[in-house]
């Protein structure tokens, strides 16, 4: 028993005519014919009989009709299945200074090179993004990290990357660290660089600063411009504000540990994260070329 023969009998039951389903089907009289006798001499029984030279369905044709209905119902519904499951889908988990100053551009290069493709992104910690990419709920994580990821996962260093102390006003470390009002304007407690700043600051100069967290880097950035107190970022973070002098760097005795890293599955065989990597390696060596 062919699909298509269950395909020809509902578009005969459909019109009662051998001849117009022939012509929507795309197929000769006899052929369609010939599916009909194939059929019956399966089922053992006459599907349609010609009365008054007109084509009836038979009672073992009209129980057959809303069994063929489903079985094709069915059929479509998995054929529709297996091309949603073909479409191409890249899912990426990244810290928004990731988002920002590497992650958009070179998901913009993907998706230019592969319109397709259907590509989500989402903004999390980086221990978060390490976790949703060990569940298998992305293809990529990145993050900023002072060590190597779990060894379960496959890790494309991508360097040092740059922090800095930034205040709106020309100060030295030693006035800040005396200054008891002095407030870190910053972001999660989860975040790796203000990890960093925090435990570095107390092991060396017993110090604790009030802390103000705020939802995002660009209001991090502006609580900062306007003197709210002092925070410390990725540089690529506050370039453009640097070279516009609405924040100055603060040079400190911190030690930076904080590494991006591009996390995927070992067993990965996605195309599309492959391309990923490309583009990130790319961007990442023209940076430190310039």
């Amino acid at each position: 028993m062919e699909i298509q023969e269950l395909i020809t009998f509902q578009t005969i039951a459909a019109t009662r005519n051998f001849s117009k389903a022939a012509q929507l089907l795309g197929y000769t009289q006899s052929a369609v014919s010939m599916q009909m006798r194939h059929l019956e001499a399966e089922l053992g029984s006459k599907l349609f009989d010609y009365r008054r030279r007109q084509v009836q369905i038979t009672v073992a044709g009209t129980q057959l009709l809303p069994l063929v209905e489903r079985t094709l119902a069915n059929v479509a519904s998995i054929r529709q299945l297996g091309a949603q499951s073909s479409t191409a889908t890249l899912r990426v988990a990244a810290p928004e200074s990731l988002t920002i100053s590497l992650v958009a551009a070179a998901l913009h290069q993907v998706q230019q090179a592969t319109p397709q493709l259907q590509i989500t992104l989402q903004n999390a910690t980086c221990r978060h993004n390490e976790e949703v990419l060990l569940r298998g709920d992305v293809d990529v994580a990145f993050m900023l990290w002072p060590s190597r990821p779990s060894a379960r996962l496959t890790d494309h260093d991508l360097g040092e990357q740059e922090m800095v102390l930034v205040t709106a006003q020309p100060m030295t470390w030693q006035q800040l660290l005396a200054d008891s009002q002095a407030t870190l304007m910053t972001n999660e407690p989860e975040c790796s660089y203000r990890n960093q700043f925090e435990t570095s600051a107390w092991q060396q100069h017993q110090r604790q600063f009030r802390t103000l967290s705020l939802p995002s880097i660009a209001a991090i950035k502006a609580s900062v411009i306007s003197d709210l107190g002092f925070s410390y970022l990725p540089r690529a973070m506050v370039e453009r504000e640097l070279a516009e002098g609405q924040l100055t760097v603060v040079p400190t005795d911190i030690v930076n540990h904080i590494h991006a890293h591009v996390l995927t599955s070992p067993k990965t065989t996605n195309p599309a994260v492959t391309a990923l990597l490309t583009q990130v390696e790319a961007a990442t060596s023209q940076a430190k070329e310039s």
